[in-house]
């Protein structure tokens, strides 16, 4: 303490007597005060507090591996149900909506009624023509589109009912849709149709 307070420099002083570089607290001076005379306090030659730092590291980088990989995408496969082709008399039965087959044919009159043919191929309800009198039908139906009650009547091609000269045009259609000599044909349930 003494060379301190006298101005020595620590120059010369061994290694060991050196402060060490963690945290040092330097000693509090004193100074004597009298009445008389007052003498300014010495600064310490150390700062009270001395933290040494903490070494800083670099970053460290974080490698990241890319890989350049395209996956297969799954190709979607679409298969859409196929249905079997009607047939011409389902066809015909796609426009009889609650069909009621009668236990056995039964007789009814006309005053006069139009005899009509569905078309299976080309479907379309053809107009054979019109009659009057007795006819035979073997079941009832709602017609499919127009919501009219219809009887289901056998018809004997170019025979039945009177209705003996169809174009052969007409003739031609019914063969192509696989028509002999009979076919199912209808008349629409009218003030004019009543059984017999």
């Amino acid at each position: 303490m003494e060379a301190l307070q006298s101005g020595q420099s620590n120059v010369g002083l061994p290694p060991s007597a050196l402060p060490s570089a963690t945290s040092i607290r330097a000693p509090t001076i004193s100074t004597a005060v009298d009445s008389e005379t007052s003498v300014a306090p010495t600064q310490a030659l150390f700062p009270t507090d001395i933290i040494a730092p903490e070494p800083t590291l670099a970053p460290t980088e974080t490698a990241t591996v890319v890989i350049d990989q395209v996956l297969p995408t799954p190709e979607a496969t679409f298969t859409l149900p196929t249905r079997q082709p009607l047939t011409n008399e389902q066809r015909w039965r796609a426009q009889e909506i609650n069909r009621r087959v009668f236990d056995q044919q039964q007789n009814y009159t006309t005053l006069s009624s139009e005899l009509w043919w569905y078309d299976p191929i080309n479907q379309q309800h053809v107009i054979l023509g019109t009659f009057t009198g007795d006819f035979l039908a073997q079941a009832q139906f709602t017609l499919r589109g127009q919501g009219i009650e219809a009887l289901e009547v056998p018809y004997q091609v170019n025979k039945s009912y009177g209705l003996t000269a169809l174009s052969p045009a007409i003739i031609a259609r019914i063969a192509a849709a696989g028509g002999e000599d009979w076919i199912e044909t209808y008349v629409f349930v009218t003030p004019n149709v009543a059984p017999r």
